[in-house]
């Protein structure tokens, strides 16, 4: 299947490859400034989804570090910055898709920046990826400010929004600086009152520098008596200012959009400006290309400044691009909309153009039995906007075999024959399973292709999905294709499974194409509860059947119901040691129920397949069996609660039989082994008295008060 790849997980693992990944929630009080403090340069701090509020008197600081602040993917994340972030000491700090609540910084007293540099040494840098700054209201300085001895050497703003600030943005004053960049962003809304300074939005006061304004968007922003507008840059400096909308919501004469009297202003639209012959454009730069009109924004009172079609901001910018944040630019893109989608444009449904065939456009996905859907085009609205191709209701193209699926797609109808009213065509793929083959019981009863299997080779994961709630012995079968089992020899067998529901009746066993019995493990039966995961490794050992073991493990899940889920992973059949032959304990508690050598049986050379033991039983006893292998344990019989309790009649010096097959002859002790009773005193004289009996599980022999083991030495 077609792969889509996490924007944020590529960015994250660009950013982390020798560095540490700090994550932060809200639950911690000042959980930024804690994070940065315990954070080594190059670390990645990663904020879950939440309200940040920073109100320590201490700054937020960045001292001599380079650390990426970002948010989690899709979260939305707010700082409430009650202190600065500062930075000091060479270090560089970046922020991505955070957003700034700036309103607050009263709340402790006279702070008056959102993000400033401390004096000291130079090489201090901010990067604002895709960030949003609003509520600003200090009129004494600006959300991001320098000073004569507080440099920043470099700033980058890119897809940033700063809206309904009523002061300053970005002031660089009194400094020389490396670069300012500001590109593909949007000022809205930054008006100030008649007591401000005399500071534009973006605010440029340094003696030497490079200033690049690229594709952004300003929106009413304008400084109270005085001839600035949205940018103020001195004569010192020579920006380049293009590809930018400057609008105003009404006729404005108070000041200019772009005011220096150097470097160059070009390919920008500006409206409702009356200075300057209505260019709103001081006369001191070169400007190139820059026209006048009313860019139709869709509804800029309410904050969507996305262009209407007809905007003379189309095609006006350099080689040919549109003007402003290209975010507000509409794109037409055509999605697959249907029952899988709630029949909304969805990003993961998104057509492509199809690179064979111009005018054509295409995209590989999945998709089930009964699925129905057509293509809508949007131009990243709300879905009334959208186009429906086919028009109409109820002529829906219509999936009747779950499958992998090309669908290809043309606008102008002229698909043809074969094409759905001319515009779609759904080719369906033959799927690769890998090592897998599924079956899903008699087409009789169940449509063809209704269940089907996924195969992910990149994961190594296969998913079974059953869409029918026809149970029983072969509601599916899916089997993985291993090595083949060598007779005598033992394998490995491991898997993982995890249902979306609980399942029972789940049976695992390996065995040929033909179902014949040579069955490394067979009818292991298994329930899997919803949503955990069931791991299974043993050790087994290959039996040669008639057709020759050839390695294919099955599963059964013939209980598995419609809507079941059933994900199969970390499958590894390999050949491996046979493990220690099993030996066989007695143990109770009359050893702690512990495996000792004394207690070990020995092999009955006149019955084979059973095992014998002579052991000193005491009426009370409570015992069984237990085989050994490894660190493998097996318990006859099993379970708790079902040991053998030692009556008066069988409390000897006795012998007692095992057989691990079991003896239905013995039920009377547990139907694996049998008790039988045998003289514990031997060659007993007035004057010589032997005795045998264990201790400590070994067999110890006394004689006229002397004590033996069973090799005839004695034991102090």
């Amino acid at each position: 299947m077609k792969k889509i790849f996490s924007i944020f997980a590529t960015m994250l693992v660009a950013l982390v490859a020798n560095a540490a990944v700090i994550n932060i929630n809200t639950g911690t009080s000042d959980a930024l400034r804690k994070a940065l403090g315990g954070a080594a340069s190059g670390d990645v701090i990663v904020m879950a989804a939440g309200t940040y509020v920073e109100s320590n008197s201490d700054y937020i600081a960045f001292t001599g570090k380079d650390v990426t602040v970002m948010a989690e993917e899709g979260a939305e994340v707010i700082i409430v910055p009650k202190v600065p972030v500062r930075l000091k000491s060479g270090a560089r700090a970046e922020f991505i898709n955070v957003k700034f609540d700036c309103g607050h910084l009263s709340d402790l007293g006279s702070y008056s920046e959102i993000i400033v540099p401390a004096d000291g040494t130079e090489g201090k840098k901010v990067i604002l990826d895709g960030c949003e700054f609003y509520g600003w209201t200090q009129k004494s300085n600006a959300i991001i400010h320098t000073r004569t001895d507080r440099q920043l050497d470099s700033l980058v703003i890119k897809n940033c929004y700063f809206h309904d600030n009523k002061y300053t943005c970005v002031y660089l004053k009194y400094a020389s600086i490396q670069g300012l960049e500001i590109v593909n962003s949007t000022f809205a809304n930054v008006v100030t009152d008649a007591n401000a300074p005399s500071a534009a939005p973006i605010h440029v006061d340094a003696t030497s520098g490079n200033v690049l304004i690229d594709h952004c968007t300003f929106y009413d922003c304008q400084v109270k008596n005085t001839d600035y507008g949205a940018i103020k840059i001195p004569n010192a400096i020579a920006p380049v200012v293009s590809n930018c909308i400057f609008a105003m919501p009404e006729a404005y004469d108070g000041g200019r959009a772009v005011y220096n009297t150097d470097g160059e202003v070009k390919n920008c639209l500006t409206y409702n400006y009356s200075k300057d012959e209505n260019t709103g454009i001081h006369s001191g730069p070169t400007i190139t290309a820059c026209i006048q009109g009313d860019p139709l924004f869709r509804d800029a009172a309410n904050g969507n400044y996305m262009l209407e079609t007809g905007s003379p901001a189309f095609g006006a910018g350099t080689e040919g691009s549109d003007l402003g944040d290209p975010r507000w630019v509409p794109h037409l893109d055509y999605y697959l909309v249907g029952n899988m989608s709630e029949w909304a444009p969805m990003a993961k449904y998104k057509l492509e153009k199809n690179p064979a065939n111009a005018g054509e456009y295409m995209i590989d996905l999945f998709m089930e039995a009964g699925s129905e859907f057509k293509i809508a085009m949007s131009d990243g609205q709300i879905i009334d906007d959208a186009n429906w191709y086919p028009t109409g209701m109820g002529n829906n193209y219509q999936i009747t075999a779950s499958g992998e699926y090309i669908v290809y797609f043309r606008p102008d109808g002229q698909g043809g024959d074969g094409w759905h009213e001319g515009y779609i065509f759904a080719e369906k793929q033959v799927m690769d399973l890998g090592p897998w083959e599924a079956w899903f019981g008699d087409a009789s009863w169940q449509p063809e292709g209704a269940s089907y299997l996924l195969y992910d080779a990149a994961a190594e994961k296969a998913e079974v999905h059953i869409l029918l709630n026809k149970v029983g012995q072969w509601q599916a079968q899916v089997k993985y294709h291993g090595p083949a089992g060598e007779d005598g020899k033992c394998y490995r067998v491991a898997l993982k499974m995890k249902a979306n529901h609980d399942i029972g009746g789940v049976t695992l066993k390996w065995q040929d194409d033909n179902n014949q019995p040579n069955v490394i493990y067979e009818n292991q039966s298994i329930n899997l509860g919803a949503n955990e995961e069931y791991i299974y490794n043993e050790v087994v050992k290959a039996v040669q059947g008639e057709q020759g073991s050839n390695g294919i493990l099955v599963l059964d899940f013939g209980w598995a119901q419609a809507g079941d889920i059933i994900e199969i992973y970390g499958v590894t059949i390999e050949e491996t040691e046979c493990p220690a032959a099993e030996q066989y304990y007695l143990v109770g508690t009359f050893n702690e129920w512990a495996a000792m050598p004394g207690y070990l049986f020995t092999e009955n050379a006149a019955t084979p397949g059973e095992y014998m033991l002579d052991a000193q039983l005491r009426e009370g006893d409570e015992l069984k069996v237990v085989g050994v292998s490894g660190d493998k344990e097996t318990y006859y019989p099993a379970g708790l609660g079902n040991n053998y309790i030692v009556d008066a009649a069988h409390a000897c010096w006795c012998t007692i039989y095992f057989r691990p097959e079991g003896n239905p002859d013995w039920a009377a002790f547990g139907g694996y082994f049998y008790i039988n009773a045998k003289q514990d005193i031997d060659n007993t004289t007035a004057e010589i008295k032997v005795v045998k009996k264990i201790e400590n599980g070994h067999l110890i022999i006394l004689k006229n008060g002397m004590k033996y083991n069973a090799q005839g030495a004695l034991v102090k």
